[in-house]
């Protein structure tokens, strides 16, 4: 399940050690039934080796503030992705929240079930 408060702490913690990513949200991929944490992370990080380092260095020095979030749990996510493109319309996150979206089409691609960390693009 999504564990919103966790990817809340990430999202602050990967701010703190510099990444600041742009969006964070919870996606339920119906195909797997299971939900990941996109990222998109700051314009210089483009380089998905290095982004997925740099997750797993901040999640294990703070597993104990993220209750069972994992480096496994997130998903390194262009800004070009067609559902990024088309909520970065029409929301604004700056710092972090949980703002649900259910069931909607952006660009062709359907997002089933997100809750919106932070969209900040």
């Amino acid at each position: 399940s999504a564990n919103v408060a966790a990817s809340q702490k990430l999202t602050q913690l990967l701010d703190d050690a510099g990444m600041c990513p742009r969006a964070a949200l919870w996606v339920h991929e119906s195909d797997t039934s299971s939900w990941r944490l996109w990222i998109v992370p700051a314009k210089d990080i483009t380089d998905k080796r290095e982004f997925y380092r740099r997750i797993v260095e901040v999640i294990s020095g703070h597993r104990e503030q993220l209750s069972g979030l994992e480096a496994s749990d997130t998903e390194f996510v262009s800004d070009a992705h067609p559902a990024i493109q088309g909520l970065k319309r029409i929301i604004r996150v700056e710092g972090t929240s949980s703002v649900r979206f259910s069931n909607n089409v952006f660009n062709g691609f359907f997002l089933p079930e997100a809750i919106i960390i932070r969209m900040a693009l």
